[in-house]
């Protein structure tokens, strides 16, 4: 198991920018997908955010992404926090990008708490990305939830607090939608 890290966000990222058919499923995600997925992630890290929601395109996972919703509005207010906190409940599951620049978020932290509150443990992803340096440092409290990293047979596995077996992420998203 190894962090996953901001240059293969960035390269799923770029791949995105020349895949329209990748592309086109991120956009429509509510209509597509029976899989849906509440990305909480700082604004500064878009273009990781980009890469993570190509990745999970290629599955047909819809992933909701704030610079998608043209209902939020355009300057934050209590409409932002209430339209948010409406889409953490609505989607299956709820994912964050853990990077430095989500951490320091004054929203991250907001939307852990949330997804927590409403959908508990079992729903939420923690995706701890590495710095350039392979650091991630993360807060304590993100100990609490299955997370996601490189998997040692390929692609990116769903790992238990503490553990290091788990399944390949795909298979576990698909099947905590069939189980609820």
């Amino acid at each position: 198991m190894s962090y996953l890290t901001e240059s293969q966000l960035r390269e799923y990222s770029n791949r995105l920018r020349y895949d329209r058919v990748a592309l086109a499923n991120t956009k429509s995600h509510d209509v597509l997908a029976q899989v849906t997925i509440f990305l909480s992630h700082s604004s500064r890290d878009r273009e990781l955010a980009q890469g993570l929601v190509y990745y999970l395109a290629s599955f047909g996972i819809a992933v909701y992404v704030d610079w998608n919703d043209s209902d939020l509005p355009r300057v934050t207010n209590r409409e932002t926090a209430e339209r948010l906190k409406a889409k953490i409940k609505s989607n299956n599951l709820f994912m964050i990008l853990a990077t430095k620049s989500a951490l320091e978020s004054k929203w991250v932290p907001w939307e852990v708490g949330i997804a927590d509150q409403c959908k508990g443990e079992q729903s939420i992803l923690l995706v701890p990305v590495a710095d350039a340096s392979g650091r991630f440092d993360g807060s304590e409290y993100l100990q609490l939830y299955r997370h996601v990293e490189s998997a040692t047979a390929g692609g990116f596995g769903v790992f238990p607090p503490g553990q290091t077996n788990g399944v390949l992420l795909e298979q576990h998203v698909r099947a905590f939608v069939t189980v609820r």
